[in-house]
């Protein structure tokens, strides 16, 4: 993957982990969880899209995405393009199997 890594190859816990299902407040980092570097976040425009969608979004807490929520965010990222899409796009494929068999899935904030 271009942007997102999985638990065993984040450098450091400077990271945005997306994680299946509801956060139990306590577990991070599961072996099934992708993860976006806090620059990338950043630089790439996610944290703007994330702000422009997501109620309430900051970097330090968690938000629980439905497939309304995504669609919506999937949306808004193809107007943008580039690499916001790109991003987004390569999430995609995971969060398309998390819904399978959940309901949500976490986006847990440094």
């Amino acid at each position: 993957m271009k942007y997102f890594v999985n638990d065993n190859e984040r450098k450091n816990t400077v990271y945005h982990e997306f994680q299946k299902g509801c956060f139990d407040g306590q577990t991070f980092w599961k072996s099934d969880s992708i993860s976006l570097s806090d620059d990338l976040l950043c630089t790439l425009g996610i944290r703007e899209l994330f702000i422009s969608l997501i109620p309430d979004y900051n970097d330090y807490s968690e938000f629980e995405i439905d497939k309304e929520l995504w669609n919506r965010i999937m949306q808004k990222a193809q107007q943008i393009g580039g690499e916001v899409l790109a991003c987004i796009l390569e999430d995609d494929q995971w969060v398309t199997n998390t819904f399978l068999e959940y309901e949500v899935f976490t986006i847990i904030g440094l």
